[in-house]
């Protein structure tokens, strides 16, 4: 499969300039994932201070990655609550009609 990549977006993260390419229509989804990523480099910026773009992008991909962890084990865990719901529901159907059918 081949990617054609036909647009350039600016994106800034920690105040410098980058250029990344992407497909037509992908702009503005880059553009916010930059601002995400803006947003945790800020933060530890703010806390840290300047410790180097490597290891800030670096540090800002560790807790991104936790959080869509985090978040996939939450829908994990509530998968697991609704299924066992639906489990209990159709064991009381089973169980009533068990009890009819003595």
């Amino acid at each position: 499969m081949t990617i054609s990549i036909n647009n350039i977006v600016e994106i800034t993260i920690n105040n410098q300039i980058y250029k990344i390419a992407c497909d037509e229509g992908q702009e503005d989804h880059i553009k916010n994932l930059s601002l995400l990523i803006n947003d945790e480099v800020e933060k530890l910026v703010s806390s840290l201070g300047q410790v180097g773009d490597a290891r800030l992008l670096l540090m800002t991909c560790l807790i991104i990655a936790d959080k869509l962890k985090d978040k996939t084990n939450k829908g994990a865990s509530e998968n697991y609550d609704s299924l066992a719901e639906e489990i209990k529901t159709i064991t009381q159907r089973i169980e009533l009609v068990a009890d009819k059918l003595v």
